[in-house]
């Protein structure tokens, strides 16, 4: 989810309430009664009034926030609002609810995630009312303990100021021009600029396994581009590649998706595999910040030896036979073969004996065949109702069998 907005009001604040002696007062905003959809109107004195999350209120109580300026836009986990804080603008990311989540196969991302102690592993494993809400709180914080990690890795993230109540306040990305940076998706290349740009990802992707951490979801929606070059967002999906079996599906999917947008625009990158090179290095510990990628990769080529492996399997019985007649023991007498499996209409399936193959099917009637067959069948099974005869009354019945 980008923070890409149609359009910002980012015009310089030249003297702030707060700079007039005894005004905190005044500017402190006006907030009113929760609604059933969870929001609040806050009215400013120099602003109108705009309706907000809930969960922004402490925000501006605590004095993180100073002003809620507008919402931003919605993606699939959370909510993005631009907010002030003194003269500067930041960005507010109020992450949703799980039902009102629309993100998928969630269980792929979440395993192997580090818990405090054994009680909240059992609640969140249970999934009872505890463990729930652990499970949104570790969901939430994911992102902010992965942007501190990548930030000290020295990868291109938003810079965080605070996380408090669930709401992670950042570094607004601008772009050139000084309003909030483009994403990758909304804009247009030229092939070398494409080529350079990918290969730009593909180091901070490097960097990023390096630091443990796989996105999960990157996507040309999560990239924005500055005036420093590509900064990359959305961090809540992402998952230690040395603790969950998905790591690798996942990084290779992030590759490939990077690759399939910016082959748009060049033709070099068709048919390259920096994904599974890139786990392959990462995997044997060859992988670092520095290593150079070609895009080429082969798999595992060699056949299996099962001729070896059956031998490795027969001396071990060897061995077990001398351990066992050393000790005065009989080897154990060989399984028998199961008994054939009668069902309920009366139909007997033997099991195959071991080396037996399969029984060949009859071959299967034309289509046409089938059906007039079928429909002989249905003919056959019909039968023709005999027709009632028809019974007249007769008095003379009643009296003959009086008179007997």
């Amino acid at each position: 989810m980008g923070l890409y907005p149609t359009r910002v009001d980012t015009r310089p604040q030249t003297q702030t309430h707060s700079s007039v002696p005894g005004s905190d007062r005044l500017n402190s905003p006006t907030v009113g009664a929760v609604d059933l959809t969870g929001y609040a109107t806050v009215t400013y004195r120099w602003s109108p009034k705009i309706r907000v999350p809930q969960r922004l209120i402490p925000l501006i109580d605590l004095g993180v926030v100073d002003e809620v300026v507008r919402p931003l836009m919605s993606g699939k986990e959370a909510e993005v609002f631009l907010v002030r804080k003194g003269e500067e603008l930041r960005v507010a990311k109020i992450y949703k609810e799980a039902s009102r989540r629309s993100f998928k196969h969630r269980a792929e991302y979440t395993e192997g995630r580090k818990v405090r102690n054994t009680r909240q592993a059992r609640a969140m494993a249970k999934s009872s009312r505890y463990g729930r809400e652990e499970t949104e709180a570790a969901w939430r914080t994911a992102e902010v303990d992965a942007i501190y990690k990548l930030q000290a890795a020295d990868v291109k993230v938003p810079q965080p100021f605070d996380y408090v109540e669930g709401v992670l306040v950042m570094e607004l990305v601008r772009g050139e021009d000084g309003h909030p940076a483009p994403r990758l998706v909304d804009i247009e290349l030229g092939a070398d600029e494409a080529l350079d740009m990918f290969h730009v990802l593909l180091r901070e992707v490097v960097k990023m396994l390096c630091a443990g951490i796989v996105h999960g979801d990157l996507s040309d929606f999560n990239v924005l581009l500055g005036p420093d070059g590509p900064v990359i967002i959305d961090f809540p999906q992402a998952v230690d590649p040395a603790q969950n079996n998905n790591a690798q599906k996942l990084l290779v999917r992030d590759v490939r998706n990077l690759t399939s947008f910016f082959s748009r625009y060049t033709r070099k990158l068709r048919g390259t595999r920096y994904g599974d090179e890139m786990w392959a290095l990462y995997a044997s510990n060859k992988l670092t910040p520095e290593t150079k990628l070609t895009g080429k990769f082969k798999g595992a080529t060699h056949k299996a030896d099962t001729g070896s492996l059956l031998e490795e399997i027969a001396s071990i019985e060897r061995e077990v036979r001398k351990r066992r007649e050393a000790l005065g023991l009989s080897m154990p007498a060989p399984a028998k073969d199961p008994e054939p499996l009668r069902l309920s209409n009366g139909r007997v399936i033997k099991p195959l004996k071991p080396g037996e193959p399969l029984p060949k099917r009859g071959k299967k009637q034309p289509p046409r065949q089938q059906a007039q067959s079928s429909d002989t069948s249905k003919k056959r099974r019909r039968r023709r109702k005999q027709p009632v005869a028809e019974t007249t009354y007769d008095p003379l019945d009643d009296f003959l069998l009086i008179g007997d």
